[in-house]
């Protein structure tokens, strides 16, 4: 062979060697800078999180202030007056301390001027911010409803602060004023000096423009500056508003930096973490070497091909380790997420079956997590998953698995076991384990936890029987009153086949109008004579018969059918009631997931116009599960400027109602039945019935009890004050028919006597 062949061959295989040497090492360490970049991009979360409720709180407080403006004072001539008024200044000062961020609220007419503070020393001269930028956007755009002013320093104390500033619009939505939130910086430099965890780490506080509003470790020459410098590849990305992960250099420190970024949900802003690439690349100095000699090797090649530079090369590295990382796991709690869970159970299933050993797959689901959200807010939610991610890890064996898989859903391979009792001291462990509340900031929440769980020797011949198998169990749990979790049984009977063959038949029962209306009359207290009718929905199955709206109405808001129902429901009750011979009223239930999915407003407007009904005889019934959004709130103002009245519907059994009824001026509260059948028996009942009465008539509301079965609660409700009264004792609900004859046999009865002899009870 030649001499030259031979020195070929040597210097290609030692070639080979140095490529794959360099291969292993940059393995390694993508490896590495996935870990520091899920761990930059976790943290990044959770401080906008952190962030985002802390704005959050600060603009309720601001709602609060603009809420208390009466009707008649959102007029220009009226505004100043009431905001310069000494009750005006104590809901100032008393919004003010609610908060310990907040330094002081002030109010703002339409010329620029403060007519109301929280600072308790007398303005004497008038102060006009004209110049602010809050001011000059919020007054020159429309759109524009919230601005998130510069950081500044107040010269009198050296206190950092920033401008949060909300639109007041007058009653014909023309610009009226601004209230304006001042925030203490030192608080979210708190918060972010709290994360540190490196020398190298920052965390920056950015508006979406790029405009520092506070930065950790402090720096003074920082502050107000932009976070980026001009035409760079962090500008373009801030600019995009995602989270993302970028590689560039800080002109703060002037060190290149890993930055992970996250916008703010809800306000113009984002969150930027960052460590430097030296501090990340720390300990691993011989692989940065080899990868830096095998990089300018390229890089002599990619620029002699004048294709790439070396930076998009590294940062495309950066970036596809980071998306491998990111892809298999969940970024709040750092465990596996459900593709990568789903590897591991197909590896765990095939892995059993060569070795004989067995394994337990368990699938837990939160209860209430949802009414955790909505009551206490996501945030709160965020660290609920947190700790019980924790504690579940915390119970498990090396060998086992943990993955969350949903928002509020978690999987667990037990691996190996000898038995069920394994299982079972487990599910044990478990429970024992959520027995103690979860603790969110200052509040202790109760968590309950549902399981499921399904055995690879028994229960699945694949990885995705067993699955399912665990599905079905799980479900059987949550359906369960009695019990939290269930060993899957081929007994148990998976429900949602029965619900999907429910929803297909509802499909079919609204095309041919198999559903009908009932009505169930409503007595009138003080005068002992019918008020009204709430119509409610029944369904007549052609071979069940007979199907409870517990049962067919969820399936209707699951399967999206609850609109086209809820249309019909309205404009047959408006129709049906116009047929009746005396102008009484028809209440009509309204789904929450109406508001979400239909034009309520236009549903109703048909209805009205199809029937010929007035809007006056028309009541609808919302319950605290409708989440009164500034878009809910604005369509309920509109159906009350119809004439429409609105009822707050099951009051006192929701999580938040006395809040719920400062929000809202609904028209009416319904009693919740529970109270009602309870209140003979229990004190406490009677002391809610009689509290939600009182403070119905202080809010200048009517109020309805559910549920009214005998003549001790009719009574006990009369002298307590109830407006009107609903329930078996008064009469059943009955179809169009019966329901026309029953009003018609009133009419021929004697006022104020109730006619015993009808066979339902009748009011006169």
């Amino acid at each position: 062979m030649p001499d030259y062949v031979i020195i070929s061959l040597s210097i290609l295989t030692a070639a080979i060697g140095i490529i794959g040497a360099a291969f292993l090492f940059a393995r390694g360490h993508n490896d590495d800078l996935a870990r520091a970049e899920g761990d930059l991009a976790n943290l990044a979360l959770s401080l906008q999180e952190r962030t985002d409720g802390v704005f959050q709180s600060v603009e309720n407080v601001m709602r609060d202030v603009v809420g208390r403006i009466p009707q008649a004072c959102l007029k220009a001539h009226e505004f100043d007056g009431f905001s310069a008024s000494q009750a005006t200044k104590a809901i100032l000062v008393g919004a003010c301390h609610s908060l310990s961020q907040i330094v002081r609220i002030d109010l703002v007419n339409a010329r620029g001027r403060i007519v109301g503070s929280s600072t308790p020393r007398p303005m004497s001269d008038p102060i006009y911010l004209k110049d602010a930028s809050y001011y000059r956007a919020l007054a020159t755009d429309p759109s524009l409803t919230l601005y998130l002013g510069e950081p500044m320093r107040i010269r009198a104390t050296g206190k950092k602060v920033l401008t949060l500033a909300r639109k007041i619009e007058d009653t014909d939505g023309n610009f009226l004023g601004i209230v304006v939130a001042t925030i203490d910086l030192s608080h979210f430099e708190q918060i972010y000096k709290d994360h540190l965890r490196t020398h190298s780490q920052a965390i920056t506080l950015y508006r979406r423009d790029g405009i520092i509003l506070a930065h950790c470790p402090i720096s003074e020459r920082a502050l107000g500056r932009r976070v980026w410098r001009p035409n760079t590849p962090l500008q373009r990305l801030i600019a995009k508003n995602i989270a993302t992960l970028i590689r560039d250099v800080s002109w703060i420190d002037r060190k290149e930096r890993v930055v992970a970024l996250h916008p703010l949900a809800h306000y113009p802003g984002g969150i930027a973490v960052s460590r430097t690439v030296a501090e990340l690349m720390a300990g691993r100095r011989l692989e940065s070497r080899l990868i830096g000699f095998v990089a300018y090797l390229m890089d002599i090649g990619i620029e002699a091909a004048t294709l790439l530079g070396l930076r998009h090369v590294r940062t495309g590295i950066l970036r596809a380790a980071s998306e491998s990382y990111l892809s298999r796991h969940d970024v709040l709690t750092k465990l596996p997420n459900r593709l990568l869970f789903v590897e591991d159970l197909k590896r765990t299933y095939l892995a059993s079956q060569r070795s004989g050993t067995d394994f337990a797959l368990f699938l837990l689901d939160l209860n209430r997590f949802k009414d955790i959200n909505d009551t206490y807010g996501h945030v709160v939610g965020d660290e609920i998953v947190q700790t019980v991610a924790r504690r579940l890890r915390e119970r498990l064996r090396k060998t086992d698995f943990i993955a969350r898989i949903g928002s509020d859903e978690f999987a667990i391979i037990q691996r190996p076991i000898r038995g069920r009792q394994q299982v079972i001291d487990l599910v044990t462990a478990i429970q024992a384990a959520m027995r103690v509340p979860c603790t969110a900031g200052n509040t202790e929440i109760d968590v309950g936890l549902s399981i499921g769980v399904a055995i690879a020797s028994s229960d699945g011949n694949t990885s995705t029987e067993l699955m399912k198998a665990a599905d079905i169990a799980l479900y059987a749990a949550k359906s369960d009153s009695s019990s939290s979790y269930r060993l899957y049984d081929a007994d148990i009977k998976d429900s949602r086949a029965e619900r999907r063959a429910l929803e297909g038949a509802l499909k079919i029962a609204l095309e041919n109008k198999e559903l009908e209306l009932f009505y169930q009359p409503i007595l009138d207290l003080a005068t002992n004579q019918l008020w009204g009718c709430e119509a409610l929905a029944r369904w007549k199955h052609p071979t069940k018969g007979m199907i409870s709206p517990l049962q067919f109405i969820p399936t209707a808001e699951e399967s999206g059918l609850i609109g086209p129902m809820g249309d019909w429901i309205l404009e047959e009750a408006c129709s049906t009631a116009m047929t009746w011979p005396q102008p009484f009223k028809v209440a009509i239930n309204l789904s929450p997931v109406q508001f979400r999915s239909r034009d309520v407003l236009a549903s109703v407007k048909t209805a009205l116009e199809i029937s010929g009904l007035p809007a006056q005889r028309l009541v609808l019934e919302i319950t605290e599960s409708v989440k009164l959004t500034d878009e809910a709130t604005a369509t309920l103002k509109r159906l009350k400027a119809l004439g429409v009245s609105i009822a707050l519907d099951d009051f006192g059994t929701g999580y938040a109602s006395m809040s719920y009824l400062s929000s809202f001026p609904f028209d009416k509260i319904k009693i919740d039945q529970s109270f009602v059948r309870g209140m003979m028996d229990s004190p406490d009942s009677r002391a809610i019935i009689k509290a939600t009465i009182g403070l119905a008539k202080d809010l200048k509301m009517s109020t309805t009890a559910e549920g009214v079965e005998t003549e001790e609660q009719l009574n006990a409700l009369h002298l307590a004050g109830a407006s009107q009264a609903q329930g078996y004792l008064i009469a059943k609900p009955m179809p169009r028919e019966a329901i026309a004859a029953f009003i018609t046999n009133l009419q021929g009865t004697q006022p104020n006597k109730r006619d015993e002899q009808a066979p339902v009870r009748a009011v006169a």
